[in-house]
């Protein structure tokens, strides 16, 4: 089984709704798990939040933040993920230079934080350095958005099986 429909299905089973929040990729995530014939009774919603304006306005990310950390940070990405999640919820989150200008010494160009949230305190995130063009750069990070949503799905699993058996 695919990865999305494994996605897709786990997220089934559990009662669980996705959220995407996406910069870098321009809801290349939502569009991917939407490809997939089904994906309307999982995916709920996402949001291109590419301005440090619509982080602030559509996920609560604080201006403090995003000009103390910058947009590409782990801080920020968890704000973001954490905005979009809810009560049986999840959001995947990401946040990076796809290049090939904007990049930096510190955070150079393919450089994309992910953070995926269930509820409003379960958050992980982790920091990827892409190589190639700019697509590639962002088809890779959708990949492992998918890759890492799938991993907090099935590292829930058993709680949310759990709490719905209770």
């Amino acid at each position: 089984m695919m990865l999305i429909e494994s996605l897709l299905e786990l997220c089934r089973q559990s009662g669980v709704k996705l959220r995407t929040a996406e910069s870098c990729t321009a809801g290349g995530v939502a569009a991917a798990i939407a490809s997939v014939s089904g994906a309307s009774d999982v995916l709920d919603r996402g949001w291109i939040t590419y301005s440090n304006q619509a982080k602030m306005d559509e996920l609560g990310v604080s201006e403090n933040d995003l000009q103390h950390d910058g947009a590409v940070s782990q801080t920020v990405v968890e704000a973001m993920a954490l905005g979009g999640s809810g009560d049986h919820i999840v959001c995947v989150a990401l946040s990076g230079i796809a290049g090939p200008s904007g990049g930096s010494k510190e955070k150079p160009v393919g450089t994309v934080w992910i953070a995926v949230a269930y509820g409003s305190n379960d958050v992980q995130s982790h920091c990827y350095h892409f190589k190639g063009e700019r697509s590639d750069v962002q088809q890779q990070a959708v990949k492992q958005a998918l890759e890492d949503c799938w991993s907090m799905c099935s590292k829930q699993g058993k709680k949310w099986s759990v709490h719905e058996d209770a």
